[in-house]
Protein backbone atom coordinates (compact mmCIF):
# COMPACT_ATOMS: atom_id res chain seq x y z
CA UNK A 1 0.00 0.00 0.00
CA UNK A 2 1.05 3.75 -0.64
CA UNK A 3 2.19 6.03 1.88
CA UNK A 4 1.82 9.42 -0.27
CA UNK A 5 -1.41 10.13 -2.46
CA UNK A 6 -1.39 12.25 -5.18
CA UNK A 7 -4.21 14.12 -6.32
CA UNK A 8 -5.46 15.88 -9.48
CA UNK A 9 -7.65 18.98 -8.78
CA UNK A 10 -9.68 20.28 -11.32
CA UNK A 11 -12.54 17.57 -12.64
CA UNK A 12 -11.45 15.00 -9.90
CA UNK A 13 -12.10 16.97 -6.47
CA UNK A 14 -13.02 20.32 -7.20
CA UNK A 15 -16.32 20.46 -9.92
CA UNK A 16 -14.78 22.30 -12.41
CA UNK A 17 -17.97 22.10 -14.42
CA UNK A 18 -20.14 22.57 -11.65
CA UNK A 19 -18.57 25.95 -10.60
CA UNK A 20 -17.66 27.21 -14.27
CA UNK A 21 -21.41 26.95 -15.40
CA UNK A 22 -22.58 29.05 -11.75
CA UNK A 23 -19.78 31.41 -12.76
CA UNK A 24 -20.85 32.07 -16.34
CA UNK A 25 -24.82 32.06 -15.80
CA UNK A 26 -23.56 34.94 -12.97
CA UNK A 27 -21.56 36.68 -15.89
CA UNK A 28 -24.74 36.42 -18.50
CA UNK A 29 -26.53 38.61 -15.63
CA UNK A 30 -23.98 40.61 -14.67
CA UNK A 31 -22.92 41.88 -18.49
CA UNK A 32 -27.01 41.65 -19.92
CA UNK A 33 -25.66 39.27 -22.18
CA UNK A 34 -29.10 38.48 -23.75
CA UNK A 35 -29.32 42.16 -25.12
CA UNK A 36 -26.28 42.26 -27.26
CA UNK A 37 -26.94 38.65 -28.88
CA UNK A 38 -29.87 36.56 -30.02
CA UNK A 39 -28.23 33.74 -28.87
CA UNK A 40 -29.26 32.01 -25.57
CA UNK A 41 -27.84 31.97 -21.91
CA UNK A 42 -27.02 28.07 -22.79
CA UNK A 43 -25.85 28.52 -25.94
CA UNK A 44 -22.88 31.11 -24.08
CA UNK A 45 -22.63 28.33 -21.70
CA UNK A 46 -21.99 25.67 -24.52
CA UNK A 47 -20.18 27.69 -26.94
CA UNK A 48 -17.61 29.20 -23.96
CA UNK A 49 -16.93 25.14 -23.05
CA UNK A 50 -15.55 24.47 -27.02
CA UNK A 51 -13.87 27.17 -26.66
CA UNK A 52 -12.25 27.06 -23.55
CA UNK A 53 -11.29 23.13 -24.15
CA UNK A 54 -9.65 24.39 -27.63
CA UNK A 55 -7.44 26.95 -25.79
CA UNK A 56 -6.62 24.68 -22.97
CA UNK A 57 -4.93 22.13 -25.84
CA UNK A 58 -3.19 25.19 -27.39
CA UNK A 59 -1.47 26.08 -23.86
CA UNK A 60 -0.94 22.32 -22.87
CA UNK A 61 0.96 22.38 -26.23
CA UNK A 62 2.56 25.71 -25.52
CA UNK A 63 0.94 27.36 -28.67
CA UNK A 64 -0.22 29.86 -26.66
CA UNK A 65 0.30 31.82 -23.50
CA UNK A 66 -1.60 32.30 -19.92
CA UNK A 67 -2.81 35.46 -21.06
CA UNK A 68 -4.07 34.64 -24.69
CA UNK A 69 -5.84 31.79 -23.24
CA UNK A 70 -7.87 33.93 -20.46
CA UNK A 71 -8.84 36.58 -22.70
CA UNK A 72 -9.44 34.48 -26.40
CA UNK A 73 -11.68 32.02 -25.12
CA UNK A 74 -14.38 34.80 -24.22
CA UNK A 75 -13.54 36.89 -27.35
CA UNK A 76 -14.12 33.61 -29.68
CA UNK A 77 -17.49 33.18 -27.93
CA UNK A 78 -18.85 36.70 -28.52
CA UNK A 79 -17.87 36.64 -32.22
CA UNK A 80 -19.54 33.18 -32.37
CA UNK A 81 -22.21 34.79 -30.76
CA UNK A 82 -22.06 37.11 -33.57
CA UNK A 83 -22.11 40.28 -31.38
CA UNK A 84 -20.85 43.41 -32.47
CA UNK A 85 -17.31 44.03 -32.09
CA UNK A 86 -17.14 47.13 -30.05
CA UNK A 87 -20.33 45.37 -27.46
CA UNK A 88 -17.77 42.78 -27.14
CA UNK A 89 -17.13 42.85 -22.99
CA UNK A 90 -13.70 42.29 -23.45
CA UNK A 91 -12.73 42.57 -19.47
CA UNK A 92 -15.30 39.74 -18.76
CA UNK A 93 -12.58 37.42 -18.45
CA UNK A 94 -11.07 39.12 -15.35
CA UNK A 95 -14.68 38.77 -13.63
CA UNK A 96 -14.91 35.43 -14.10
CA UNK A 97 -11.40 34.61 -12.61
CA UNK A 98 -12.59 37.04 -9.65
CA UNK A 99 -15.66 35.03 -9.23
CA UNK A 100 -14.96 31.10 -10.47
CA UNK A 101 -12.05 30.22 -7.64
CA UNK A 102 -14.72 31.75 -4.89
CA UNK A 103 -17.22 28.76 -5.71
CA UNK A 104 -16.77 25.76 -3.58
CA UNK A 105 -18.81 22.75 -5.18
CA UNK A 106 -16.66 19.64 -5.82
CA UNK A 107 -17.06 16.26 -7.46
CA UNK A 108 -19.59 13.89 -5.65
CA UNK A 109 -17.72 12.05 -2.23
CA UNK A 110 -14.55 14.01 -2.41
CA UNK A 111 -14.59 15.57 1.00
CA UNK A 112 -15.87 12.35 2.72
CA UNK A 113 -12.83 10.84 0.91
CA UNK A 114 -10.33 13.42 2.09
CA UNK A 115 -11.66 12.89 5.63
CA UNK A 116 -11.73 8.95 5.32
CA UNK A 117 -7.83 9.09 3.94
CA UNK A 118 -6.63 12.41 5.91
CA UNK A 119 -4.49 10.47 8.55
CA UNK A 120 -3.86 7.36 7.45
CA UNK A 121 -2.05 8.75 4.27
CA UNK A 122 0.22 11.56 3.52
CA UNK A 123 -2.02 13.69 0.87
CA UNK A 124 -0.61 15.92 -2.06
CA UNK A 125 -2.09 18.05 -4.92
CA UNK A 126 -0.83 18.02 -8.52
CA UNK A 127 -2.45 20.36 -11.00
CA UNK A 128 -2.37 21.90 -14.41
CA UNK A 129 -4.00 25.44 -13.45
CA UNK A 130 -2.88 28.54 -12.99
CA UNK A 131 -0.69 29.18 -9.38
CA UNK A 132 -3.01 32.06 -7.92
CA UNK A 133 -6.20 30.85 -9.36
CA UNK A 134 -5.38 27.50 -7.81
CA UNK A 135 -5.16 28.55 -4.47
CA UNK A 136 -7.68 30.66 -4.00
CA UNK A 137 -9.62 27.58 -5.57
CA UNK A 138 -8.06 25.28 -2.16
CA UNK A 139 -8.59 28.48 0.56
CA UNK A 140 -12.39 29.26 -0.51
CA UNK A 141 -13.38 25.15 -0.55
CA UNK A 142 -11.07 24.71 2.38
CA UNK A 143 -9.06 21.74 0.45
CA UNK A 144 -6.15 23.45 1.27
CA UNK A 145 -6.14 21.62 4.75
CA UNK A 146 -6.18 17.78 3.63
CA UNK A 147 -2.69 18.49 1.72
CA UNK A 148 0.90 18.23 2.54
CA UNK A 149 2.09 19.44 -0.56
CA UNK A 150 0.92 21.52 -3.63
CA UNK A 151 2.87 20.68 -7.66
CA UNK A 152 1.52 23.38 -9.72
CA UNK A 153 2.59 22.94 -13.52
CA UNK A 154 2.74 26.62 -14.01
CA UNK A 155 5.58 26.87 -11.60
CA UNK A 156 7.10 24.11 -12.55
CA UNK A 157 7.47 25.19 -16.08
CA UNK A 158 5.88 22.16 -17.61
CA UNK A 159 2.55 20.98 -18.03
CA UNK A 160 1.28 17.55 -17.38
CA UNK A 161 1.93 14.92 -18.92
CA UNK A 162 5.39 15.90 -19.06
CA UNK A 163 7.76 13.64 -16.47
CA UNK A 164 9.30 16.81 -14.95
CA UNK A 165 5.81 17.75 -13.28
CA UNK A 166 5.62 14.19 -11.69
CA UNK A 167 9.18 14.41 -11.09
CA UNK A 168 9.05 17.62 -9.17
CA UNK A 169 5.87 16.61 -7.22
CA UNK A 170 7.32 13.39 -5.55
CA UNK A 171 10.56 15.88 -4.44
CA UNK A 172 7.77 18.01 -3.01
CA UNK A 173 6.69 15.24 -0.55
CA UNK A 174 9.91 13.56 -0.12
CA UNK A 175 8.47 10.59 -2.09
CA UNK A 176 9.52 7.68 -4.38
CA UNK A 177 7.35 5.68 -6.71
CA UNK A 178 7.63 2.60 -4.59
CA UNK A 179 5.12 4.44 -1.80
CA UNK A 180 3.36 6.82 -4.02
CA UNK A 181 -0.30 6.70 -6.01
CA UNK A 182 -1.92 9.18 -8.29
CA UNK A 183 -5.51 9.82 -8.89
CA UNK A 184 -6.84 11.53 -11.53
CA UNK A 185 -9.33 12.26 -13.96
CA UNK A 186 -7.76 13.24 -17.48
CA UNK A 187 -6.60 10.24 -18.70
CA UNK A 188 -4.14 11.37 -21.27
CA UNK A 189 -2.47 14.60 -19.08
CA UNK A 190 -3.23 12.39 -15.80
CA UNK A 191 -3.38 8.43 -15.99
CA UNK A 192 -1.15 7.99 -19.25
CA UNK A 193 1.13 10.73 -17.75
CA UNK A 194 1.35 9.16 -14.55
CA UNK A 195 2.08 5.55 -15.92
CA UNK A 196 4.96 6.57 -17.96
CA UNK A 197 6.95 8.33 -15.06
CA UNK A 198 6.26 4.83 -13.54
CA UNK A 199 3.33 5.58 -11.50
CA UNK A 200 0.58 3.39 -10.15
CA UNK A 201 -2.68 5.33 -11.40
CA UNK A 202 -5.93 5.57 -10.54
CA UNK A 203 -8.36 7.09 -13.45
CA UNK A 204 -11.62 8.62 -12.24
CA UNK A 205 -14.15 8.72 -14.93
CA UNK A 206 -18.00 8.71 -15.13
CA UNK A 207 -18.69 7.43 -18.75
CA UNK A 208 -17.88 4.58 -20.61
CA UNK A 209 -14.26 4.80 -22.15
CA UNK A 210 -11.76 1.97 -21.50
CA UNK A 211 -8.24 1.87 -20.68
CA UNK A 212 -6.18 -1.28 -19.91
CA UNK A 213 -2.87 -1.16 -17.99
CA UNK A 214 -1.71 -3.37 -15.48
CA UNK A 215 -0.19 0.26 -13.18
CA UNK A 216 -4.05 1.80 -13.64
CA UNK A 217 -7.55 1.24 -11.97
CA UNK A 218 -10.67 2.79 -13.12
CA UNK A 219 -13.35 3.97 -10.84
CA UNK A 220 -16.50 5.38 -11.27
CA UNK A 221 -17.00 7.10 -7.93
CA UNK A 222 -14.93 8.33 -5.90
CA UNK A 223 -15.79 6.36 -2.67
CA UNK A 224 -14.54 3.34 -4.58
CA UNK A 225 -11.28 4.61 -3.61
CA UNK A 226 -12.51 3.49 0.17
CA UNK A 227 -12.20 -0.02 -0.79
CA UNK A 228 -9.40 0.14 -2.14
CA UNK A 229 -6.75 2.40 0.61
Amino acid sequence: MPKNIFFDLDHTLWDFDANAEETLRELYQIYQIRYISHRSEQDFLDIYVKNNDEMWKLYRQNKITKEVLRSKRFVDTFREMEVDEEEIPHNIWEKYLDICPTKTILIEGARDLLDYLAGKYELHLITNGFAEVQRRKLNHSDLGKYFNTLTISEEVGKQKPHPLVFETALKNAKSDLKTSHYVGDNLEADVKGAIASGWKAYWYTKDDSTFSHEDCTSISHLSKLKDIF
